[in-house]
């Protein structure tokens, strides 16, 4: 059981360090930016380094300075960028590497880094939520199409990620000698991280996405009117703010609402914002990294 740690960031670098990945490796090149390293070997080191950061919380200003850009991706980039720069035998040699020709840009190269077993290595980094569709599902199977998994904003689709990460985002690292001003070695191989949640229909069960990993908890998605229907009307559940999404607050009696009270949240988000709730049944014996999630859109999702 982690920590509940104080501090926002140290909450999220926790949960990008323990979180799995979204997918099993059988659809991409997959690669944990901290294998081999020695806080993989000894867990223990890394949640002592994560306590010292959450009780001198103004050591994170120089490891972690201000953005303007708010985005959810760039903010779980940072993240990384964060743990691997206090990561004993992980050294960061480029991150957003831009590629260019003649004036255009062909792309851009996530990360570059020693990784602990002396490999030069690159990685695309990446944070999803995609939610499963089953009545597009034509035939039965064991497992779903990816392409039948959404995002809260139904142009991203999670084949689609998958596709651009394989078809354009790896192969872009062959052009880092040709198409970068700066002298970034070559690396030996290329792989993806992708992190994040795929959430079942609250109404209808559907097969897990083909190569899905699993992971601890349930997720479960639904629209903003069926949550009364949907939800045990004893349940307890804490809302998540957008940019609390990975590692969810801490949690006191007087946060926590059963499904009739929902809809305060709701009227507080814009018209078509996606709502993310934790389930708490006993905050003695909550856990935030595994906690059941609930994920609420629109009523007229995905039009």
């Amino acid at each position: 059981m982690l920590p509940q740690f104080r501090h926002d960031i140290v909450r999220d670098l926790a949960w990008v360090a323990f979180s799995p990945p979204l997918l099993d490796g059988s659809t991409l090149p997959q690669r944990d930016p901290l294998q081999d390293s020695v806080w993989r070997a000894n867990p223990d080191a890394l949640l002592q380094r994560l306590q010292q950061l959450d009780e001198t919380p103004e050591d994170l200003a120089g490891l972690f300075p201000a953005a303007r850009d708010r985005r959810l991706g760039n903010y779980y980039e940072r993240l990384w960028h964060a743990l691997l720069t206090l990561a004993p035998d992980v050294t960061i040699v480029a991150h957003n590497i831009a590629l260019r020709e003649q004036g255009r840009t062909l792309g851009e190269l996530d990360l570059i880094i020693h990784a602990a077993n002396g490999e030069l290595v690159h990685l695309e980094l990446a944070i999803k939520f995609y939610l499963g569709r089953p009545e597009l599902l034509t035939t039965r199977s064991d497992c779903s199409d990816p392409a039948l998994w959404w995002g809260p904003d139904p142009s991203d689709q999670l084949a689609r990620k998958v596709d651009r990460l394989r078809d354009h985002q790896l192969p872009l690292v062959s052009q880092l000698a040709s198409h970068c001003s700066e002298p970034i070695p070559q690396p030996s191989c290329s792989a993806v991280w992708l992190q994040g949640y795929l959430f079942q229909p609250a109404a209808q069960h559907m097969p897990p996405a083909c190569g899905q990993q699993p992971r601890p908890g349930q997720q479960w998605w639904c629209q903003r009117h069926e949550v009364t229907q949907m939800l045990p009307a004893d349940s307890q559940w804490l809302a998540i703010p957008h940019k609390e999404w990975l590692m969810p607050p801490r949690a006191a009696p007087g946060s926590l609402l059963r499904p009739n009270q929902m809809a305060e949240v709701f009227e507080k988000a814009r018209a078509r914002q996606a709502v993310m709730f934790a389930r708490i049944d006993s905050i003695a014996d909550y856990e935030p990294l595994h906690a059941d999630r609930l994920i609420c859109v629109a009523d007229d999702w995905p039009a």
